[in-house]
């Protein structure tokens, strides 16, 4: 290659960083025909990876995702063409879940909610997006409710989607803690929906940490700390933007106080002894919940561990002061995978 062909390319991909924008790979199977080609970012260059004027096949989206692409980037007008199909797509089926075949509703309902979450985390301000969001996550806790026999499945479902974890874990805890809640008979329907509801937004504050930082091999202190203070910045992202009351908007802000219980920090930081801790049970189902999860899945850092090892610790940590619901949990858990 000559310095001018060199050069050349060298200034070609710095327009294209002025010209693109990331989009989750899931989203290409909302794309219709491409007005530009899509790139992939790597060895500090930009490659393309789907021509123009093609539509994305899935044997090609398989292949960025198998290789681990969590973003591809494509051109504005390409992206806000589907954006705007991924949302019109998921106000359908938000609006029509209870007709038809109800597993490949909630199948379908469930896959656009979690790729519409990483826009939102890629646009936390904005308002309409948020409420799509909420609406559509409302909407599915009373279908989940109502079909009932169908959660374990649709459960696996989403697990062996090969979603990022900040995707999944979200509403895969959410999903576990509606099931149990249901099983044990003491809450009645809207606290269930607005815990589910509570569970399902309490990590949006992930959006105002750097992507980067979720896909570390290894954890710093100061990394921990900061992937911890996303509850934090949850409470601040929903207040007044959302219909929940205070008291679940406060779950979500202490959503991780289990963590701090099992690193004896409630004690030691002096932030956290300023504050009213909610320990009661809804708190701590949603905290054990999001716990059972991350500890079951594998993370960058660390491979997933077994039921058993996360039921230990779980144990450890809520069984003197709910006895009850820890039992009650063990036999739920026991019940939901063997279905």
């Amino acid at each position: 290659m000559s310095l001018a062909q060199s050069s050349m390319s060298y200034i070609d991909q710095h327009r294209l960083c002025l010209k693109l924008r990331p989009i989750l790979v899931g989203e290409l199977y909302l794309a219709r025909k491409l007005k530009n080609p899509v790139y992939v970012y790597k060895g500090g260059a930009f490659s393309a990876v789907i021509n123009e004027g093609s539509v994305p096949t899935k044997d090609q989206i398989s292949i960025l995702i198998k290789n681990n692409y969590r973003e591809v980037y494509a051109y504005a007008e390409d992206v806000d063409d589907i954006k705007e199909n991924l949302q019109t797509a998921l106000i359908k089926i938000t609006r029509s879940l209870s007709v038809g075949d109800p597993l490949l509703n909630g199948t379908k309902d469930l896959k656009l909610i979690s790729l519409n979450l990483g826009g939102l985390y890629q646009n936390p301000y904005d308002d309409q997006l948020l409420m799509l969001q909420f609406q559509s996550t409302q909407n599915l806790g009373k279908f989940l409710l109502d079909n009932k026999r169908h959660q374990p499945q649709l459960y696996q479902t989403l697990q062996r989607e090969n979603f990022h974890f900040t995707l999944s874990q979200p509403m895969l805890s959410s999903m576990l803690l509606l099931a149990f809640m249901q099983s044990i008979h003491l809450f009645h329907e809207k606290e269930m929906e607005n815990l589910f509801l509570a569970s399902y937004l309490k990590d949006i504050g992930m959006a105002m940490i750097p992507d980067d930082k979720y896909d570390l091999k290894t954890l710093t202190t100061r990394d921990q700390q900061l992937l911890g203070s996303h509850a934090d910045f949850s409470f601040d992202l929903l207040e007044g933007r959302i219909p929940l009351s205070k008291n679940y908007l406060t779950i979500i802000r202490h959503h991780h106080f289990m963590n701090d219980k099992l690193k004896e920090l409630v004690a030691k930081s002096k932030r956290r002894r300023d504050q009213e801790i909610v320990f009661g049970v809804e708190s701590t189902l949603v905290s054990v919940f999001d716990i059972l999860v991350a500890m079951t899945s594998e993370r960058p850092y660390r491979p997933g561990q077994s039921l058993f090892q996360s039921l230990d610790l779980v144990k450890k940590l809520m069984a003197d002061d709910y006895p009850q619901e820890f039992r009650a949990l063990v036999v739920f858990l026991k019940q939901f995978y063997k279905n």
